[in-house]
């Protein structure tokens, strides 16, 4: 970060030494002219900057410990069992926006225990709702259920 600050300084100091030779104030008239193209081409640089720097951009989600396919099953059943919902009354708007807030708001854990974007759980959603997925259903509920009285019992 303080490179970053020395760069941003170091560049609206060119700028000003740029726009001075441009201009060339033999006037006060030109002074404010000077000081206004210059605050200008500062303020797009920075803009510039902040778009350029990842970190300043980078979007914020919540991390997952689970794999794909079962973050994606978990908030099936959340969702199918009314727990969870965007639209109660319309269950095909009420996916379509779980998913997409899946998508933009969760990462989880890819191969290698990587931390990965979520970028389309259409096919883990159709898989939760098919019938030869029960037996993986069975067994990541069966997981949360042991967590879950685990975290009874310490209560």
């Amino acid at each position: 970060m303080y490179l970053l600050l020395r760069r941003i300084k170091r560049a609206k100091y060119f700028l000003h030494l740029v726009t001075m030779k441009e201009m060339r104030p033999n006037t006060p008239e030109m002074i404010p002219k000077l000081l206004h193209s210059l605050y200008r081409k500062v303020r797009s640089l920075e803009k510039a900057v902040k778009r350029s720097n990842p970190m300043l951009s980078r979007k914020i989600c919540c991390s997952s410990s689970l794999k794909k396919c079962e973050l994606a099953l978990l908030f099936y059943v959340l969702m199918d069992e009314g727990i969870l919902f965007f639209d109660e009354y319309d269950d095909v708007k009420n996916r379509n926006l779980m998913q997409h807030f899946l998508e933009k708001n969760f990462s989880y854990r890819g191969d290698g225990g990587q931390q990965a974007p979520l970028k389309s759980v259409t096919r883990e959603f159709s898989e939760a709702k098919g019938y030869t997925y029960r037996e993986k259903q069975r067994r990541l509920l069966d997981r949360f259920i042991k967590r879950l009285e685990i975290r009874k019992q310490h209560i």
